[in-house]
Parts: structure tokens; sequence; C-alpha cells
């Protein structure tokens, strides 16, 4: 839509974080939330995450034919460089990307994350209350098959589309719609933040991630960051983004 601040003149800007102007009129700015998956949407406690991570070091032992420690310290260190294991791979080496993330998903329903009713009950009032999206360094089926393992598949952005009127997620913003950049590449944040405006108008985006490299480029980009902070972590790390040890624990309505 057309930003009355810059075609209009002479009016008065609207003042704090929440408002904007539309003729000298303050209204308060809409809000978006986006919401990592894995280790935000379920707990770090849950294994999946771990069992992932497996697979991908077998996944680098196999096709680079290394042995297990040096696949799985070539795993960090690809994600710690780029973001993701994947991109570091398609750079060096020049993986298939869809046959990679066959592999790495093919986990057994035991290492899934479980029905999660708390969740389910948080979600059901959250998305009710403002527009709601998965933003996730995964590809698009992992996220269905997440939701679907925790009970939440009729929160999936495909019901919405079937019926308007039920609550539910708005959209998922899986690797593929980032063009496979991912968290926390500058590129995955801009390609999300001018989709969610063209969806939502100059929308004030609130984002949890249990990874502070991608809550710092969030921050860098003007949103506001909620660490949900993994169990294992040092807790004063986070200190420049809300912290909570839960995603239930987010009441969005009382952010400043």
């Amino acid at each position: 839509g057309v930003d009355m601040d810059t075609e209009v003149t002479g009016f008065q800007k609207g003042h704090g974080r929440n408002m904007h102007s539309y003729f000298g009129i303050c209204l308060p700015m809409s809000r978006v939330l986006l919401l990592d998956l894995d280790h935000t949407l379920y707990p770090s406690t849950v294994p999946t995450q771990t069992a992932v991570d497996a697979k991908i070091t077998e996944y680098i032992r196999v096709h680079l034919n290394l042995p297990p420690n040096e696949a799985d310290a070539l795993r960090r260190d690809f994600c710690e460089r780029y973001g993701t294991t994947l991109k570091g791979l398609e750079i060096a080496h020049g993986v298939d990307r869809e046959r990679y993330c066959d592999f790495i998903q093919d986990l057994e329903d035991t290492l899934m994350p479980p029905p999660d009713p708390r969740m389910r009950e948080w979600l059901s009032k959250t998305v009710m209350r403002l527009p709601t999206y998965l933003f996730t360094n995964a590809r698009r089926d992992w996220a269905d098959r997440c939701l679907l393992t925790m009970g939440l598949s009729d929160f999936h952005p495909d019901v919405r589309a079937n019926e308007p009127s039920v609550g539910s997620l708005h959209g998922i913003l899986d690797i593929g719609f980032m063009e496979w950049y991912g968290k926390p590449n500058a590129a995955a944040f801009i390609k999300a933040g001018n989709y969610i405006r063209n969806q939502h108008g100059d929308a004030r985006l609130i984002f949890a991630d249990d990874r502070l490299d991608n809550l710092d480029q969030a921050k860098a980009h003007g949103w506001t960051t909620v660490w949900v902070r993994p169990h294992d972590a040092l807790s004063e790390a986070g200190s420049s983004h809300v912290t909570i040890d839960s995603l239930l624990e987010l009441d969005v309505e009382s952010i400043p």
C-alpha cells in the first residue's frame, strides 16, 4: 500500500513504537508474529533436532567419505559459517538439496515431536489475536510433519485457505520460500519482511527463535525479537532480546 508519511506532507506523524499515522490520525500498528519451528514450537528437550543433526553428520560421512568425528566437525563449521549446513555443502561440494533434505528428514515417528496439548491451547489463542507464520530453515514437508505429530495439523495454513474464518497459521515461510538461503542470511529476512508487508501493510514484526544469530539479524532489520532460550543455554547470552524459556510464556500483548 501507499506509505502516507511519504505521500502526504504537513501532517503530524504518530509517536511510539506501536503507532503510525494516516492523515495525521494516530492508529495502532498491526502486528505479525513469526515463529521458528525446531526448538521453538517444540522445546529443545525433545530429541528431534539431535536426531536430524545425526542424520546430517551421516550424510556428510557417506558423501564425502570422512570419519564420523570429522563429518560432525564439518557439519558444525558449515552451520556456523553459512547459517545452514546445506548451504555450506552446496557451495563447497555441490550437493543435491532435495536429496539431502529427503535423507536428513527420514526419521522414525518415535523421534518426531510428540503431541503437545499446552502448545495447542497457546496457538489457538495466539492465531486468533494476530497473523502468525512459521519461519523455518526446514523444507515445507518437514513443517507439515511436525504439525501432524504435535497434533497441530488443523492449524495448517491450508485449513485457512479452505475455511477463512478458522483460526490457523497464515503461512509457512520455509527454506524454499527463502530461495534456500535460510536464516540468519539477510536475504531470508528481507524476503520474509517484504512478503509480510505485502500481505499485511506496514506491520510490526515479532519474531521468536532459539538461535541468537537469527535473532540478531532480525533485530538489525527492525524486528521485535524474542529468544526462546534452549534448556542448556547460558542465561545471560540473549540480553538484547525479550527472553523466555518456553513459547508458552509468550503473551504477545505484553511485549513492549
